[in-house]
């Protein structure tokens, strides 16, 4: 055979091996299953007390299947991680490019943060779980959590020229903020008594009621 016929043939392996836009997406979304079950199972055994044998079983797989779609429980948590982040941040970028005004805007990510601590994180302290991924992983997260934060400044920044909020310094406010949101990790528990929504509703009020300018935001009005 010739090197060219060689090369073909190994072209039209690799073709072979591309998986179809069909078995991308049962992946994709069996991935997804995996991730739900691995947070509960971290949930209530703790990340460092779950093995990918327990994620499994939950699952009703083997482990070697588990493998087929996550090298290790770090990767399933580096996922869980970016899932929530990118969620928080398509809800940042959605409200910057509408036409709400900032206080509305921040009652909005506020909310919506807080629902992503309970549906991607199920009110565990995941969230704050850094330290069990490798260098590579954490820097993934971290990209986009710091996009996500930047938004969240833009926001409060947005209201501090507007005379919307108090001349604050929109790095630290924001660093408030995502601080006691992140905090749920380590006291929500479901069927607590309040929901998310509630919760963030509530964390919404207080942060607004401590921004707002005396004024009301009248723009005549010097700082």
């Amino acid at each position: 055979m010739s090197r060219k016929e060689v090369a073909g043939t190994r072209g039209s392996a690799a073709r072979r091996r591309t998986p179809s836009a069909h078995v991308a997406t049962k992946r994709k979304v069996k991935r997804a299953r995996i991730l739900e079950s691995a947070v509960r199972s971290f949930a209530a055994k703790g990340f460092y007390g779950t093995s990918m044998d327990d994620i499994a079983e939950e699952l009703l797989l083997t482990r070697g299947s588990l493998y087929y779609y996550f090298r290790d429980k770090e990767e399933i948590l580096a996922l869980c991680h970016e899932t929530a982040n990118q969620a928080m941040l398509d809800v940042a970028e959605r409200v910057r490019a509408s036409a709400l005004s900032p206080d509305q805007a921040l009652r909005r990510i506020v909310v919506e943060h807080a629902r992503v601590m309970v549906d991607k994180f199920h009110g565990t302290a995941l969230a704050l779980q850094f330290d069990a991924l490798d260098a590579r992983r954490r820097a993934i997260v971290v990209s986009v959590r710091d996009a996500y934060e930047a938004s969240l400044r833009d926001v409060i920044a947005e209201g501090v020229a507007k005379r919307i909020f108090r001349p604050v310094d929109p790095k630290i406010t924001a660093f408030a903020i995502l601080g006691t949101l992140n905090w749920m990790a380590r006291w929500y528990r479901a069927g607590g008594g309040a929901s998310a929504d509630e919760i963030g509703e509530a964390f919404a009020s207080l942060f607004l009621d401590g921004l707002r300018a005396p004024s009301g935001g009248r723009p005549d009005l010097p700082l």
